[in-house]
């Protein structure tokens, strides 16, 4: 081969086929696996401030504006959950002077349902006391 041809021998472009046949559904699955973990973080995120929300909401109004008994705000999760999707707090008096808040979220994400948890508790004597 004398400097004056110019062009790819097959061997070279055979090399750069393979090489680019592995790399790039590698890269593929990676951008795939990369969205789903990013959905997954949003939603729990998400989750996790409505939960929080409502147990800063119900803390604010203090002991004895919360009712005992299960109450659900499902028309309260963002848009953005899959269905079936519910959320809903119960309240109970584990002891004299204490309400027990537990809020339970619950979304569908690609087929898989997930659960979010709290509990708190609220005293009749306030914070710090």
């Amino acid at each position: 081969m004398n400097a004056r041809q110019k062009g790819f021998t097959v061997v070279e472009l055979v090399v750069t086929i393979v090489i680019s046949g592995v790399i790039i559904p590698a890269v593929a699955i990676a951008l795939i696996n990369l969205t789903a973990v990013n959905y997954h973080a949003r939603n729990l995120v998400l989750a996790n401030t409505v939960a929080l929300n409502k147990i800063e909401t119900l803390r604010s109004i203090g002991y004895n504006s919360i009712s005992p008994g299960a109450t659900t705000f499902t028309s309260e999760l963002p848009s953005t959950f899959g269905s079936p999707k519910s959320a809903s707090f119960n309240v109970t008096s584990p002891q004299i002077g204490i309400k027990q808040i537990d809020v339970s979220i619950s979304y569908t994400e690609y087929q898989t349902s997930r659960t979010v948890t709290y509990r708190t508790y609220v005293s009749e004597l306030g914070v710090g006391q």
